[in-house]
């Protein structure tokens, strides 16, 4: 038998009001497992890990207009996809500086067969000297 376990759960959603539900869920099933087991007992932690910048970029659609334009402007077709993830710019948007994540030409992201080529390093690159181009112009 047991003496102790540890569950740990990353409740995410594109949408942040839904999370609660999550939670709430996640918690009703916590409280009966411990109905089941007389005798047992669970603490229930949430901590926040990251939220969605799209919350952030929202309020500053030109950030994602200026990275679409400086993606043109490097000579390829931005496409837009949703990111999720606890990256870089997730972290700065909600301390004020709007990051949209663009690209640094990688593959495969987070595998063993990860990798990035010398010739997308050089458009991500250039999208970056494109995009600060931009800034210069529209300031």
């Amino acid at each position: 038998m047991a003496e102790k376990a540890t569950v740990e759960f990353i409740v995410r959603d594109f949408i942040t009001s839904k999370l609660a539900a999550y939670e709430e869920h996640l918690r009703s099933k916590v409280e009966d497992a411990v109905r089941a087991f007389p005798g047992a007992r669970a603490d229930f932690e949430i901590h926040e890990q990251y939220r969605n910048m799209k919350e952030v970029l929202d309020l500053h659609p030109q950030v994602s207009e200026y990275a679409m334009e400086a993606i043109g402007r490097a000579g390829m077709v931005a496409q837009k996809s949703s990111a999720r993830g606890g990256t870089d710019g997730s972290r700065l948007s909600f301390m004020g500086l709007p990051c949209p994540n663009i690209f640094t030409g990688e593959m495969a992201f987070h595998g063993k067969q990860e990798y990035v080529s010398v010739q997308d390093m050089q458009k991500a690159v250039e999208t970056c000297v494109h995009l600060a181009g931009i800034w210069e112009e529209r300031s």
